[in-house]
Order: structure tokens, then sequence, then C-alpha cells
């Protein structure tokens, strides 16, 4: 056989196999339940107020993704390609240990613009004036946030960065609310926070704005601290190490 004649097979093949692969991609994108018929399996499921907003082939081969609405928050269920099972859980690749599932949620739940703005609004204090800003969700007395807190300092201190401190007490840190609501109150900024603060200053304005902090951040899937929100509107909850913060930030300098 000649070399043309073998170069003619292996892109013949080549081909094929191109043709197959497409072929299988554009037979599953149809697998998945239709959105109306997902809807009704998942109130059925659930009996809850739990509203589908998208179905579609998720990353894993023969599994659904069901973005749904609930109480405000975006989330994702999946789903096997006839809806007789669905799954609530995380989805983690294991070539790269990524929590795919936590991932598409994030983008989900983007912060936009607007919502931006609003975040100015419940900004408890600032430290730093240059900068890119970072939106630092936070509570009194969370052990792993003292630990953000000191590694976002180094940055502030060389006129790297803008932190704006969200108040956000979690329910089991009892008086983290009351101390939340003194330290706005009494105007005590980040000694304050560090010192856990706290006196019998319970204003008005305080209380209702750590109640529109903690109302509008479970609205977009907040729900723990530390959570940082960078200036894309994207956000990571849980503490970052000072390589992965540094490389972070690093996207956002001009």
């Amino acid at each position: 056989m000649t070399r043309f004649s073998n170069t003619f097979c292996i892109l013949f093949l080549l081909a094929l196999v191109m043709m197959f692969i497409a072929s299988a991609s554009q037979s599953f994108a149809g697998t998945c339940p239709e959105k109306a018929k997902m809807q009704t399996i998942i109130k059925n499921t659930f009996h809850r107020p739990i509203d589908v907003l998208d179905v579609k082939p998720s990353q894993m081969p023969g599994l659904c993704e069901v973005q749904v609405k609930f109480q405000n928050q975006k989330r994702i269920i999946y789903s096997d390609t006839k809806g007789d099972y669905l799954v609530a859980g995380s989805l983690f690749s294991t070539k790269d240990s990524r929590n795919l599932t936590r991932e598409t949620m994030m983008e989900l739940n983007r912060i936009t613009p607007d919502e931006m703005k609003k975040l100015e609004s419940l900004t408890a204090f600032t430290v730093g004036t240059k900068g890119p800003v970072v939106y630092f969700v936070t509570d009194p007395q969370c052990p792993y946030c003292k630990k953000a807190e000191s590694l976002l300092e180094p940055a502030v201190k060389k006129n790297e960065l803008q932190v704006k401190y969200l108040l956000f007490p979690l329910k089991f840190h009892k008086g983290a609310r009351e101390e939340s609501i003194s330290i706005i109150c009494d105007k005590k900024g980040l000694e304050g926070l560090k010192n856990r603060y706290r006196s019998e200053n319970q204003c008005a304005e305080g209380s209702k704005k750590v109640d529109e902090t903690i109302k509008f951040l479970m609205s977009k899937g907040i729900t723990g601290t530390p959570t940082y929100i960078f200036p894309d509107g994207r956000f990571h909850s849980g503490i970052m190490d000072q390589k992965s913060l540094e490389k972070k930030l690093a996207e956002y300098k001009k």
C-alpha cells in the first residue's frame, strides 16, 4: 500500500471517529428530561416550591444538570437521563480535585454590577484606600475569619488592596449579632472586630444593616464565613491560603 493510501485511510478513520463523537454528543444532548417534566418530578419528590430554571447535560456523561431556584437561591440538582433518580450533592473532578458543582453555583449566583453597589451600602467599615476592592464577609466570633483577616493585612498595608467588611453573624455564635451591631453603631471598625467589641448600643441603623446583610448574602447562596467577594462579582467561601489569595488578587491589578 502506498504512503498516500495509508494517509488517506488514517484521515478517513479519524473522520469516522469525529462523526461518531459528534453524533453521540448530539444524541445525549437530547436525552435529558424536558424542563416541564423535570418541574413535575421535583415538585412530586420534594413537595416544596422549587422552580426549575434549566436542564442540560452535566460535565459527567450520562448525568443531567438541573438548575433550580429555592428560597431565592440558585442551586444544582442532578438527574439521570430519564428522571428516575435525583442526586443532591457535589460533583468533583478527580483530575484536579475541583468541586464542579460549587463552581457552577458560584457562577449562577454571581453578584451583578447593580448588586455590587448594594454591597457598598451594607459595608460596616473599610480598611485601605488604594487597590482593587474586596468585600470580606466575616463574623466577630469566627476563628477562621481571624486567620483570613491577618492574610489580607499585608496587601492593605502595601496599598495594594481595599477591604470592605460585611458583618454576617452566624446564628450559632451566641452574642455575635449584638457584637456586630455594636461595632457598626459605635464605629469601632477593624479593632472593634478583632477585640470582639460589644456595648449596649444596639442602634436601629446597625440592626438594620446587619439584618439586610444577612438577607442579601443568603439570597446569593452565601451562608458561611469567611467569604471573599471579588470585583467581578465572583465569590469564594472558606479561608484562602496566602498563595491562592495573591494569585486571585493579581487578576484584578491594573
